[in-house]
């Protein structure tokens, strides 16, 4: 039974998503399947679970992924061979009464009207058929004007019957291709089986939420941020956005939505603490997860090949060969006992004409042999072929237990005896595959595949596999769905899914906008979640879209920095918190102060509840000036033999804004290098400063210092700063003795 679904939940990784399909489950449902899947989906990342509000609920025991073709819409039934070879028939007799018209008209227009006579010069003209003459032309008329209507209703008839024709084989035609699968069409399916509790009353309520996790690889996004500073109320509001691309195959409406910086098929070892000994070293044993399956298990097949070898011996007891050279046929098990070379030699020891000679067989004991002891020559002829396709460790032991056990199936070659031209050309055959399979062996899938979801259990009658788990090719399990639906496929349908795959990941390959930033590489040795607060639509057409997730509130400090040694201008900075419980990663942002636009900028990595120090422009209303004065003194009493280089600094500061303006102030001083002959003093400083060494940037400095002060709407201070430079009075300065411009 078919489900209907829909996609609640996507969670996007920095490549590729995880969607989390829902649909409602009835409680008698012991299989249920959900088409509509997209061909880029992982088969072996899907996840299957059942969900109520009871405990004892459905429990999901398998699921299986293949093709599925949509169900043909209602056509209606085959036109019966009569009724299309009739309207055939009709066609074809309207366009011979057509042709038949069309001929008529042509004869009569060839009929000519006589002229009046005409006598001689000398003589009256005789009397003139002007009846005749009127008749013929009236009858030339109206058998014309009849004709073309006739053609006017037969041309409408042969309209009608024509587009009857083509209905009925336009029906036929939607009929024979109804089951016709086209590559547009395909979609990937999920078969689940289900099991409830045994007892009617432990069982689930009538409806369970059944919920499917399949991964899809063609997804990624970047963060993107809006912040609205609002300086009245020192407010601001941070909006986390995403801009997001995908190409999944199937457009995500109304899902909710969680980005993740993780990598979701990245392969992880769980670490292992090393056991402390005390006392001598000894050599570290590195334990495995591997273990080896049990020996024996063919064992519990012998009952099996027991009852198995009577039935073939009853049923060869009707029909059995003569023993023909007894002499010369050897049991067949003792042919594998031995190596290939040894094998090769003792078949091919005669030639053609000696096995010729010997073997002249007569008809009569030939039609003795009965299919079932052929198709099991055959049968030993290929394990011929697949011998050198196992492992080099188990094929001996492998083939000699197999063969063994397939003789004894066969009653034994003593009691039953072949013509050796068929043994003969068998084993020709065996060897020469032999030989081709040693020198273009392939490849042997390794057994730790984690495909678990690909394997099954061979069967009883085949003893290569039975007892053991082996790989399904997908394309089989693909088959054996399509075979199902009864869908007719005349198109290589894994090309079509491998394009669906990388057409998928063709969007990972896709240049990031401007100021986009690869998540994986912003979030270092950690990963983050972020959730979307409501539901969001993102279609899949591999294009970038930005989408809302989040947003909070926090607290804005807004103050202002002058740097007036290097630039006059205020600029305009503000401090606020991460509100977020994850970091804000490095992406582009767009400031809005007090509702309208300001700027564009990059944001750095701010962790959970960290600070940050934006900057938000030019303030215009601050106005700030720099003036400086130096003097030079020689030989003076408190400086014997020393020149004193002295500065002095003056900033003026005018707040011109409507509210206090918190203003912080910056100036380096020269600092001497080390061992140099030269000291630098401070003299006076008006307002007191601060050392100031710039570490929050990233780049420390040395002789930094920094005023902070309140100035009150039209409040207007000075700042002042006076040092003075000491340096022997035979030397100069690098550059100038003045320092300051």
């Amino acid at each position: 039974m078919q489900l209907t679904s829909h996609i609640d939940r996507v969670k996007l990784y920095a490549a590729g998503a995880t969607v989390s399909r829902v649909a409602t489950l009835r409680q008698t449902e012991e299989q249920v399947e959900i088409p509509g899947l997209p061909l880029a989906l992982d088969d072996g990342s899907v996840r299957v679970r059942v969900e109520s509000d009871s405990d004892n609920c459905a429990i999901a025991t398998d699921v299986r992924i293949g093709l599925a073709v949509p169900s043909p819409t209602q056509t209606p039934p085959r036109p019966e061979a009569a009724e299309i070879q009739a309207a055939e028939t009709q066609v074809k007799q309207l366009e011979q009464l057509l042709s038949l018209v069309k001929t008529e008209v042509k004869v009569l227009a060839q009929i000519k009207v006589p002229n009046r006579p005409q006598g001689d010069a000398d003589i009256a003209p005789p009397p003139s058929q002007t009846a005749m003459r009127m008749a013929i032309a009236e009858y030339k008329s109206e058998q014309i004007r009849a004709r073309i209507q006739e053609k006017r209703d037969i041309d409408e008839r042969l309209r009608r019957a024509r587009e009857h024709l083509e209905d009925l084989l336009q029906k036929e035609k939607r009929a024979s291709s109804a089951r016709e699968a086209r590559p547009n069409e395909l979609r990937k399916m999920a078969i689940v089986r289900l099991s409830y509790p045994e007892n009617e009353s432990d069982r689930a309520p009538s409806e369970q939420r059944l919920i499917l996790e399949y991964f899809v690889p063609g997804a990624r996004w970047t963060p993107t941020y809006i912040f609205r500073l609002d300086t009245v109320n020192n407010t601001a509001a941070i909006t986390l956005r995403a801009l997001i691309c995908q190409r999944s195959g199937e457009d995500w409406s109304g899902v909710s939505l969680e980005l993740s910086t993780a990598r979701p098929q990245m392969w992880c070892e769980l670490p292992e603490l090393p056991t402390l000994r005390l006392g001598r070293a000894q050599p570290l044993l590195k334990s495995s997860g591997w273990r080896s399956p049990p020996k024996g298990a063919q064992l519990l097949f012998e009952d099996y090949d027991r009852y198995r070898t009577i039935e073939v011996r009853e049923e060869s007891k009707s029909v059995r060969a003569p023993q023909i050279f007894p002499e010369e046929l050897r049991p067949m098990a003792q042919l594998f006992d031995r190596s290939e070379d040894d094998f090769e030699a003792q078949l091919f020891e005669r030639s053609e004409s000696e096995f010729e000679e010997e073997l002249d067989l007569s008809e009569e004991a030939e039609d003795l042999l009965s299919d079932e002891r052929d198709d099991e020559f055959h049968e030993l002829t290929a394990l011929f072929q697949e011998r050198n396709t196992l492992s080099s460790g188990t094929k001996e032991s492998f083939y000699q237990d197999d063969l063994a056990g397939r003789t004894a199936d066969m009653g034994g070659l003593s009691e039953f005896s072949a013509p050796l031209s068929d043994i003969q050309s068998g084993a020709r055959q065996a060897t020469k595959f032999a030989r081709q399979a040693l020198s273009d062996r392939p490849p042997v899938r390794t057994p730790f595949s984690l495909e678990y979801n690909l394997m099954e259990m061979g069967k009883p009658g085949d003893r290569e596999r039975r007892g053991k788990l082996f790989i399904k090719q997908r394309r089989e399990i693909y088959l054996e769905f399509l075979d199902r639906q009864n869908a007719a496929v005349n198109f290589d349908f894994m090309s079509v899914v491998e394009t669906a795959i990388s057409k998928a990941q063709s969007c990972l390959n896709l240049p990031l906008p401007g100021g986009g930033m690869n998540v994986r590489e912003v979030a270092g040795s950690f990963d983050y979640a972020y959730h979307s607060d409501g539901r969001v639509d993102i279609p899949s057409d591999g294009e970038f879209h930005s989408v809302a997730l989040t947003h909070q509130n926090t607290d804005l400090d807004i103050y202002y920095v002058a740097v007036p040694r290097f630039d006059e201008n205020v600029f305009r900075m503000g401090k606020l918190y991460n509100p977020f419980q994850s970091p804000l990663l490095k992406g582009s942002m767009d400031v809005y102060l007090d509702g309208e636009y300001l700027l564009s900028s990059t944001l750095q990595t701010a962790p959970p509840k960290a600070k940050m120090n934006l900057g938000f422009g030019v303030e215009q209303s601050i106005k700030i000036a720099r003036n400086t004065s130096f003097t030079e003194n020689r030989g003076s009493d408190l400086i014997i033999g020393g020149k004193a280089l002295r500065h002095e600094i003056k900033i003026d500061v005018s707040n011109n804004l409507s509210k206090v303006a918190d203003i912080e102030i910056r100036e380096r001083l020269p600092v001497p290098q080390k061992d140099a002959k030269v000291d630098v003093a401070i003299d006076a400083v008006s307002p007191d400063w601060k050392k100031y060494n710039q570490t929050e940037l990233g780049f420390p400095i040395k002789g930094g210092y920094r005023w902070r002060v309140n100035l009150a709407p039209g409040e207007r201070q000075c700042f002042s700063a006076q040092y003075t430079v000491t340096i022997s009075e035979d030397s100069d300065l690098i550059g100038g003795n003045r320092r300051e411009e």
